[in-house]
């Protein structure tokens, strides 16, 4: 029974190794997908108003981040800052009573901090800007 052991702490040993070998070089971040020719593309979006591609990129790139943390999105919360100015809130399409509940937007947006707010769905997809 003793020669046994260090074999199955070998075999640990290498499954560990395996593991975290194949999350720090497989694993590839969530990138939101672009055609920018120049940081001059805009998005039209609600209302006639206007977002570059790199504002819509960054809102995509939180939702990643916080859809592969584990977040649960299902009570609209906010996100944060895509850039100073634009916040990043999520929202039932279409919207229900939860959405409009102060806890669930964006308090950067409600305080007067950020001037616009893009809101997404639970599945990621751009619903209105403003």
């Amino acid at each position: 029974m003793n020669k046994k052991l260090p074999v199955i702490l070998v075999v640990i040993i290498i499954a560990i190794f395996l593991t975290v070998a194949y999350l720090a070089f497989f694993q590839k971040r969530a990138i939101a997908p672009t055609n920018l020719t120049g940081s001059q593309q805009v998005t039209p979006v609600s209302q006639g108003l206007q977002i570059e591609d790199e504002i819509l990129k960054n809102a995509l790139n939180l939702y990643a981040q916080q859809k592969q943390a584990g977040i649960d999105l299902t009570n609209g919360p906010c996100l944060g800052k895509a850039t100073n100015d634009w916040v990043v809130d999520i929202a039932h399409n279409p919207r229900q009573e939860i959405d409009d509940k102060p806890q669930n937007q964006c308090a950067e947006f409600r305080e007067g901090q950020a001037r616009h707010f893009i809101e997404l769905d639970l599945d990621g997809n751009l619903i209105r800007a403003e």
